[in-house]
């Protein structure tokens, strides 16, 4: 499935009117805003139509409230349409489930409070109900330029003490770079489930935390608590990804590309498993033909790390405080490094 779907619930008491962008979303919240009850009427429009159920359905997909120990064979039967799982579904944490998604056409609205870690969902794509009988769905985290913390802070423009990205390749690669520049650490955590602790370990410290936005669901809430918890400060900034921060900053094409504004119409669920993987697949895809700047995952070109192209890059991340690394040349960082050797 391609696009952004609409979806409108309706009966005499409760109207959700809510839509849903990428293959994953996660709706949580406290007990009774009307999660359950949203399940609920969509499996009685399933089982009885409009005019038993006195539920109304509004979408130009199917929409499929899905359980039972059959899910799995019920699934395999589902394409292009809407599918709606309760908490309840223990096979929600599955390794078979995170396995049928995978390629699915299907976009799944899961109903759960529990972190879903074989699943790669989006941070902006864990949602809450608001709302009386007109209910709506809001983000649970509220981004400010991707920072998740008080926009009012004393924390901003923010100097970090150690840079902590998500993996080894191509992110951290650049981070190290500025690391160096900065005369900071740059710490890989090895994986997106690895964050947590790594952010533990520098406790009192400020902390700057990178990871892909496009799949860290799972664990953001474990960081804005650990946020809060710090004796120093920590700083969550999530784009999308690091393909996608190359791509905003115009180095390689404009930013004004739609793919980059409107991704939800480019991205096909039974293709990739997060938008992570689309960028990384477009970004590779417009370079491929230019030696100098042919993007790898695995190893950083060195046209991303150098001179104006790192900096522009690098000034998409709002409130950062790198006027001092700015101010180095490369000349400086190469003769430092001479010395250290």
């Amino acid at each position: 499935m391609i696009g952004a779907v609409r979806v409108k619930v309706k009966n005499s008491r409760n109207n959700y009117d809510f839509t849903l962008r990428r293959n994953i979303t996660i709706l949580c919240g406290d007990s009774g805003r009307g999660k359950t009850t949203l399940y609920e009427m969509i499996r009685e429009f399933n089982r009885f139509g409009k005019e038993e159920s006195g539920v109304s359905i509004s979408c130009d997909k199917s929409v499929i409230a899905l359980s039972g120990n059959e899910w799995e064979d019920k699934l395999s039967k589902i394409s292009n349409s809407i599918i709606v799982i309760d908490e309840d579904s223990r096979f929600i944490s599955s390794k078979d489930f995170a396995d049928a998604v995978k390629n699915s056409s299907n976009y799944f609205l899961i109903i759960t409070r529990k972190y879903l870690t074989q699943l790669p969902y989006s941070v902006d794509e864990i949602l809450k109900i608001e709302g009386g009988k007109n209910k709506k769905f809001l983000p649970v985290y509220n981004a400010y330029d991707r920072f998740y913390d008080d926009p009012n802070s004393k924390v901003f423009p923010f100097k970090p003490e150690i840079i902590i990205t998500e993996d080894s390749n191509s992110g951290y690669q650049y981070f190290s770079e500025i690391a160096e520049k900065l005369q900071i650490k740059c710490v890989s955590a090895r994986g997106k489930s690895n964050i947590y602790s790594c952010v533990s370990k520098y406790d009192g410290k400020d902390v700057l935390v990178i990871a892909d936005g496009a799949a860290i669901g799972s664990e953001v809430a474990k960081l804005v608590e650990e946020q809060k918890l710090s004796r120093g400060r920590v700083v969550i900034f999530l784009p999308e990804s690091f393909e996608w921060l190359i791509l905003i900053s115009g180095v390689v094409i404009s930013s004004d590309v739609d793919e980059l504004t409107h991704t939800e119409n480019y991205v096909d669920s039974s293709k990739y498993m997060s938008w992570e993987q689309y960028f990384t697949e477009f970004l590779m895809s417009i370079t491929q033909n230019d030696r100098k700047m042919a993007y790898r995952k695995d190893k950083l070109a060195e046209f991303y790390k150098k001179g104006k192209v790192r900096d522009k890059i690098l000034s998409q991340i709002k409130h950062l405080d790198c006027k001092e690394m700015l101010n180095v040349t490369d000349e400086q960082i190469a003769m430092a490094r001479s010395e250290k050797d």
